[in-house]
């Protein structure tokens, strides 16, 4: 892969080779065609057309590859922003969009970059730092060190917003999505054969649009209507463990379902 669609990139961000700008670039190709919403870190990939082709050449590129760079530089239609419009256009920029995955990941590896980055979370006027798995990288064998080892961090921290006065109630979500009640010891137990830990919260400013019917829109609050604990029992991404905390008060969930 020539060097210059990289040094172009630099000049928008310094810190390309890390999780984060490593990350960010493939989060930017993934909307090169439908950027009217998003905030690109990379916005080279728009004022030069040659970049995003090139990121999908390394090396010895295979005849369908050689054939699809060609049909999408040549084709005007592919550098419009506003989405494809054919399934031609798709076809070719998924295709060149997972050659982008692949050698961006073949980088990462060759380079030794985490695939970790650092996740700051304040609920609850409590904060917090933990290192999460971004989506877009692969996982390095001494990152799930690092994931393993914050799990204690993540639950205890999880537990003591549940605990802050007004307490919340606390869950564990079965498999048809039922809300449980539980206790503090047994997500500590859960915890204890789990392999990463995620946490997360939501809010919603509900209004009613008819009978029986309310439309929510997410909404920003220092005590969240619920905080969400994801316990990943394996690496494979196949078995979890779910556990929720609810506000207290109904009046969050204006039709009465208050903590489920």
């Amino acid at each position: 892969m020539s060097s210059l669609p990289f040094e172009k990139l630099l000049q928008d961000n310094p810190e390309l080779f890390t999780p984060e700008g490593l990350s960010a670039l493939l989060v930017d190709c993934l909307h090169f065609k439908y950027a009217q919403h998003h905030k690109f870190t990379y916005p080279s990939l728009l004022r030069d057309k040659s970049i995003y082709p090139d990121l999908a050449q390394a090396g010895n590129i295979d005849l369908q590859t050689e054939k699809i760079i060609r049909r999408f530089k040549s084709n005007p239609a592919n550098w419009r922003i506003e989405g494809c419009l054919t399934e031609q256009e798709a076809f070719d920029f998924l295709f060149l969009f997972r050659k982008i995955c692949d050698n961006i990941h073949a980088i990462q590896q060759d380079m030794s970059i985490s695939g970790v980055s650092q996740r700051h979370v304040a609920f609850r006027d409590r904060l917090f730092s933990h290192p999460v798995a971004d989506d877009q990288l692969l996982l390095m064998e001494s990152d799930r060190a690092s994931l393993q080892n914050a799990v204690p961090g993540v639950v205890e921290y999880f537990l003591e917003l549940v605990e802050i006065p007004q307490a919340y109630n606390l869950f564990s979500v079965g498999q048809d999505e039922r809300k449980i009640p539980t206790t503090a010891l047994a997500v500590r137990e859960a915890a204890a054969q789990t392999c990463r830990a995620e946490i997360y919260a939501e809010s919603h400013q509900w209004v009613r649009t008819g009978d029986n019917y309310w439309e929510g829109q997410h909404a920003y609050r220092i005590d969240p209507d619920e905080i969400h604990l994801c316990l990943h029992l394996d690496w494979e991404e196949n078995l979890f463990i779910f556990f929720d905390a609810h506000h207290p008060d109904p009046r969050r969930w204006p039709w009465g379902v208050a903590g489920g």
